[in-house]
């Protein structure tokens, strides 16, 4: 490690030269930091500069407290870290979650034509039954959501994108629980845009499906910045 310079914020500074530590030795999950006094005296910094720095790492899901041991390494979660994202960026706003849905929406348009020549046929009978489910929940806003999420995960999974799947789980992991309450008596109108885009799965008919997932997004929250209703095109 090297001496962080005074003039730079330190804690930021710190948290940088420690993943640089990291990336430069190699360290693999498990492996332990060096000890806090050998950090503060190699970077020059006080133990609550330190402290904050790595207090930032493990928000970030990249090193984790061993009580008794020191400080180590983590597994990289892509995951762990777009959540992180999402939630300190969007939580208790608004405009953000919105603009997150048109985030979600330019997304799966761009990658629908992908999708569609990825998916077999055993992913179409998933998306199928995502959409029984539907039907099943449309009074329960909180199972019909979870219906829904695995809808579009069955879509784009094939793919085998992982940051691409990171970043929906993400999208959805906020959307799951925001504004139920304006959300909940437009649900069911949207099962039969789910069923249009079986229907040109099945049929195998990307014209089709093209449009039927560009009259899914047409609608409410992926276009408007307080609405949550069910257009048809």
């Amino acid at each position: 490690m090297r001496a962080i310079k005074k003039e730079d914020k330190l804690y930021i500074q710190t948290f940088r030269e420690i993943r640089s530590y990291i990336i430069r030795n190699g360290l693999k999950p498990g492996d332990l930091l060096p000890t806090e006094m050998e950090m503060c005296q190699t970077l020059g910094v006080s133990r609550n500069v330190l402290r904050e720095a790595i207090k930032s790492m493990e928000l970030m899901g990249m090193v984790q407290a061993c009580p008794g041991r020191g400080t180590a390494v983590r597994e990289f979660s892509m995951d762990f870290v777009f959540q992180n994202v999402l939630f300190f960026n969007v939580a208790g706003e608004d405009k953000p979650v919105h603009e997150m849905f048109g985030i979600r929406r330019m997304l799966e348009l761009s990658y629908m034509r992908q999708a569609f020549y990825a998916l077999e046929s055993t992913d179409v009978e998933k998306m199928r039954d995502c959409v029984r489910r539907m039907h099943e929940s449309a009074r329960d806003d909180l199972a019909f959501t979870r219906a829904d999420r695995d809808f579009h995960t069955a879509l784009f999974r094939p793919l085998g994108n992982s940051v691409l799947d990171s970043l929906m789980d993400a999208i959805w992991a906020v959307d799951e629980g925001f504004e139920l309450e304006k959300k909940s008596p437009h649900l069911a109108s949207s099962i039969p845009k789910h069923e249009a885009i079986v229907e040109a799965l099945e049929a195998y008919d990307y014209r089709a499906f093209a449009r039927a997932m560009e009259v899914h997004f047409s609608s409410g929250k992926y276009l408007k910045a307080d609405s949550f209703e069910e257009y048809d095109s």
